[in-house]
């Protein structure tokens, strides 16, 4: 009878908690649109607000997965954090506001100003071990360490080293710091469209973009791969997170890419591989362009125009390997008869269309800010499911709603918290001057050599993006990343995209593959094989960021169509060759030999952007891959 009572108690419990975070959900959600489209309240302020509610919501979820549990000692704790979060939330909203910053600005911050900072920093980097991976974290403590204690540095990267109260005060009390740039996408942009996304999934959309691009897709070789492909681009181009597009769109592609042939590592790292690239694709990119436009002044339309070409040889890319893996291992197409078809989809899901074509107009033809263009996306989204269930179901979508709040306030968690703790970085490489002195570092490891440096800045780039939303992957990217490239004469806006391209690749590169872990889960694989298949299927489009900045015609802006064309078929043919290169795979296997030149081939039609190169790059991928060819057909013949 004990036991009975027991459990009544914790059943009590769980639906009270659950109601709390509804409301808080709710209440998030309501607060984000109400900050996009007018706000009296400051910009401080909506940025401590964002941070503690996500810092709440995640308490919420840890109270309510202890109860599950039964960690009685546990759930007391995280209720005692979770009351501390809310009066530390408060009593940092009533001191940020505008007056009070000003009159802290000449006074300096009090003691209880710097308790409570530290207090936030430490929670801060701890809920970044847990919900986003321990990499952010002890990245973020050896940033502190290094302001602390930065006259005992190498001479290279020596400083005059701060105290505990300054950098508390720099970071948790002025928008340089926590508070900064990257909580601040974190709240304009990158909130609004995960409840986009939420939404388009929560009416349906999702299941839409899959079915048209099964139908599209399914009669080819390994068509529930290539299905993968289109489906992970045409959510992911919307979605704000390469592992929610991954669990998204993976739970139905997956299972059908191995119900065909493919293995378990390989089917998780296709989707792996399809999702991060969505991050790439215009016309959200994971709301980094929007970022990218507020930190370099360019106009979001230059950005997302010069975003469409490197995007779609990526997914080029993508889908070439993927076939040739699917002709290697002998898989036929879907019976066209169990396919959907794409006239039927259309009829049936066509107004899920209508509010990207809205965002996209608001966007590009009415020039309307990022956050304005998401608000009225999301009204014409709203609309249009309205609508459907009123004429199909007769009722009002109340479910749909609420599911879309409390999803989206939970999916946004790890990206407010990442970009919190990204913050601290941030913060410290702007008050120690690190950022300027990683440039000269990157000039003498180079030597001066262009391809050297862009080498040593992708790795950066990629170590840097590690276990990071693509948001605050982008700009802690940028921080370090582009001031050397622009020093070294290549154009702020190639400097960007090449500094994010490689950020998002981060993603699917060992050891921290966020999204290749996601999809290793839902593919029951191995996460470290998993991990390495999806670096390596992703590896013919690591050459497309060193296409562009050596050739800036690939991003169409500022440059004539037939330089365009030109660098865009070069392109095509340069990853076409990577990918057979690395697959080893031309109607049969390709000699180790053969497969190298292939690679030096791609290589010398970028090296330089000289016209040279470029013909003696395309000669000798034709003839060694008609050799291949040729070659490949008799073995078959015989």
């Amino acid at each position: 009878m004990d036991q009975i009572t027991r459990n009544d108690e914790v059943r009590k419990t769980q639906k009270m908690i659950n109601v709390f975070i509804g409301i808080v959900s709710v209440i998030g959600a309501m607060a984000h649109f109400f900050f996009a489209y007018k706000s009296s309240i400051s910009v401080a302020q909506q940025r401590v607000f964002h941070t503690f509610l996500f810092i709440l919501v995640f308490f919420l979820y840890e109270l309510k997965n202890q109860i599950d549990k039964k960690k009685n000692i546990g759930s007391v704790v995280t209720l005692l954090l979770t009351a501390i979060v809310l009066a530390v939330g408060t009593y940092y909203v009533i001191n940020m506001s505008s007056p009070i910053m000003v009159n802290r600005a000449m006074t300096g911050a009090t003691l209880p100003e710097i308790i409570m900072g530290v207090f936030l920093i430490l929670i801060i980097m701890e809920l970044a071990r847990r919900k986003v991976g321990a990499a952010l974290t002890v990245l973020s403590a050896i940033f502190i360490l290094y302001a602390l204690f930065g006259k005992a540095m190498p001479a290279m990267i020596k400083h005059k080293g701060y105290s505990i109260t300054a950098i508390t005060e720099y970071l948790a009390w002025t928008t340089e710091g926590i508070f900064g740039t990257c909580i601040g996408a974190s709240v304009t942009f990158v909130c609004l469209y995960i409840i986009l996304g939420e939404m388009l999934d929560a009416f349906g959309a999702g299941q839409f973009f899959i079915d048209i691009a099964y139908a599209a897709t399914g009669k080819m070789k390994g068509g529930p791969a290539e299905a993968s492909v289109v489906s992970s681009a045409l959510m992911g181009s919307i979605n704000g997170s390469a592992v929610a597009n991954v669990v998204t769109t993976g739970t139905f592609t997956i299972p059908l890419m191995k119900k065909v042939g493919y293995k378990s590592e390989y089917a998780g790292a296709v989707e792996a591989v399809a999702s991060t690239g969505g991050q790439i694709l215009p016309p959200v990119m994971g709301a980094a362009a929007f970022i990218m436009a507020d930190l370099t002044g360019i106009p979001y339309s230059s950005i997302v125009i010069a975003a469409i070409i490197p995007g779609l040889l990526y997914y080029l890319a993508l889908g070439i390997s993927v076939y040739l893996e699917a002709d290697k291992l002998g898989l036929k197409g879907e019976d066209p008869e169990k396919l959907p078809r794409v006239k039927e989809v259309l009829k049936t899901g066509w107004y899920y269309i209508v509010p990207i074509g809205v965002l996209l107009v608001c966007l590009l033809a009415f020039g309307f800010s990022a956050n304005y263009s998401a608000v009225y996306a999301i009204i014409s989204l709203l609309i249009v499911g309205t609508v459907k269930c009123l004429v199909l179901e007769k009722r009002l979508p109340i479910k749909e709603l609420y599911q879309t709040c409390v999803k989206s306030m939970k999916t946004t968690v790890s990206v407010a918290i990442a970009c919190a703790c990204a913050g601290i970085v941030i913060g410290i490489v702007s008050m120690t001057g690190i950022g300027v002195k990683f440039t000269s570092i990157v000039f003498r490891l180079s030597g001066g050599n262009t391809f050297l440096m862009l080498v040593l800045i992708m790795l950066a780039c990629i170590v840097m993006g590690m276990g990071l939303p693509s948001t605050a992957a982008y700009i802690i990217a940028a921080t370090i990343g582009v001031t050397p490239l622009v020093n070294a004469g290549f154009s702020e806006l190639a400097a960007n995209m090449f500094v994010f391209y490689f950020a998002i690749v981060s993603f699917i590169t060992p050891p921290v593959a966020l999204a290749a872990y996601a999809g290793a889960g839902i593919a029951g694989g191995n996460p470290g094989k998993t991990g390495i298949r999806a670096f390596l299927l992703g590896l013919s489009g690591f050459i497309i960021p060193f296409v562009y900045v050596y050739n800036p015609a690939l991003l169409i802006v500022d440059t004539s169509i037939g330089a365009t064309l030109y660098v865009s078929v070069l392109a095509l043919f340069a990853v076409f060759l990577l990918s057979v290169a690395v697959t080893g795979w031309l109607k049969g296997k390709i000699n180790p030999v053969f497969r190298i030149l292939m690679f030096a081939s791609a290589v010398l039609m970028f090296i330089q952007g000289q016209v040279w190169t470029d013909i003696a790059g395309v000669v000798l991928g034709i003839v060694v891959a008609c050799i291949v060819l040729i070659s490949n057909i008799k073995k078959t013949v015989n």
